[in-house]
């Protein structure tokens, strides 16, 4: 009997200051919890937390693909947090021997000494949050770390032994002119990343950018056509520096593809812990369920350290129907730079639209594993959310 694969994704919401883009879960922790004891608190609740969800799923089995440690800033977290979380998924689970193990860092916290005892815990990934290189884009960005942080942290990861490293841009910030862009990706390809992740600016409501967003406080914001003409250039540079430009937002040397991320595009099982972290599982009669854990921490201990079974109602569980796995199928598939089968794609789409998508440029037929697949072009992924809105069944 095949063992069932997982990926295990660890949601850190820990960090020293919440940046102005950011709408992901965090917690900005003062100087009074940063302690031993608060952080093997929040350890004991993840140990709860696996412990659980792997007795509910039957997941002691599996076969362990990848593990990712995201945030937040996980790199704030002292380095026996995550020695002892890899102890206990190595006893408790199955690693496969070549799994991808990644941790998020902040370029201010990436010192020498804490980068290498992560590579002596087993971590072989490390995703570096850059964002830019700019002094006047990161401090209207909120970030905390400068230029020779990104430097420093990129040269202690490659003294520590790492091969793989990631580096994060952030396209359309604040004060990001076309020169600072040009700067920004000749200097990331300069550090010679095996893979870059480049996310187009999205002003989110519950950011500090959307509070000062069409305010004349002296922030501007780049227009729609501003960040996609950057995105085409990121495109053009990359592909002339060799990367794989494997899904919308990233790009990578051969063979350094973000494990996590295909895992994610190709709709393989994870188990998420932590809060606002989901987990998503292939179980009994096809029967597919996603659940996602409430994003403030300190209900999500109440919901871990509560008996019940089924906890409260804050944490959000939904068995997906037939449509909403086709729908994923279609528009993860399309995210990826080989797309989707043609002929699974005319089971669902009428072949009129994708011809009017073919001839508009958006679309493109390629040969994929030796099928005919449909991918989107670079203008196709900019134009990826009218897309997808317009094929879903």
């Amino acid at each position: 009997m095949k063992l069932k694969e997982i990926n295990i994704y660890i949601h850190i919401p820990f960090c020293k200051s919440k940046c102005n883009y950011c709408s992901f879960y965090s917690v900005p922790i003062s100087k009074s919890k940063y302690n031993p004891a608060y952080f093997k608190y929040y350890f004991d609740l993840l140990i709860k937390e696996m412990k659980d969800m792997s007795q509910k799923f039957s997941l002691c089995d599996s076969l362990v693909n990848g593990i990712y440690f995201g945030g937040g800033t996980p790199s704030i977290m002292p380095a026996d947090f995550f020695s002892g979380l890899l102890r206990y998924i190595e006893n408790n689970f199955k690693i496969m021997g070549d799994a991808e193990i990644t941790v998020e860092i902040n370029p201010e916290s990436g010192d020498f000494e804490k980068l290498s005892a992560l590579k002596s815990f087993g971590v072989n990934r490390l995703s570096i949050g850059a964002q830019s290189l700019d002094p006047g884009v990161l401090r209207t960005a909120g970030r905390i770390h400068d230029k020779k942080d990104i430097y420093d942290a990129v040269n202690n990861a490659k003294k520590a032994g790492f091969k793989n490293i990631s580096l994060d841009l952030i396209i359309g910030l604040p004060k990001q002119t076309e020169n600072v862009f040009h700067s920004d990706i000749e200097q990331i390809l300069s550090m010679e990343p095996k893979h870059i992740s480049a996310y187009m600016l999205s002003i989110e409501n519950n950011t500090e950018f959307y509070k000062i967003y069409d305010k004349k406080n002296g922030t501007t914001f780049a227009s729609e056509e501003c960040i996609a003409g950057y995105y085409e250039i990121l495109c053009e540079f990359l592909d002339k520096a060799d990367y794989v430009h494997y899904e919308i937002s990233n790009f990578s040397k051969p063979g350094y593809e973000s494990r996590h991320n295909i895992n994610y595009w190709k709709r393989g099982e994870y188990l998420g812990l932590g809060p606002s972290a989901s987990s998503f599982f292939k179980i009994r009669d096809k029967e597919e369920i996603r659940k996602t854990n409430v994003s403030d921490l300190s209900i999500y201990a109440l919901n871990i350290l509560d008996k019940s079974e089924n906890g409260t109602k804050t944490d959000f569980v939904e068995v997906l129907t037939e449509k909403d796995k086709i729908n994923e199928e279609i528009f993860l598939s399309l995210r990826t730079n080989c797309g989707i089968s043609l002929k699974r794609l005319i089971e669902f789409v009428n072949p009129d639209i994708i011809n009017n998508f073919i001839n508009a440029g958006l679309m493109q037929i390629k040969k994929c594993r030796l099928n005919d697949n449909i991918a989107l072009t670079v203008k196709g992924m900019l134009l990826s959310s009218e897309i997808f809105a317009k094929i879903m069944v």
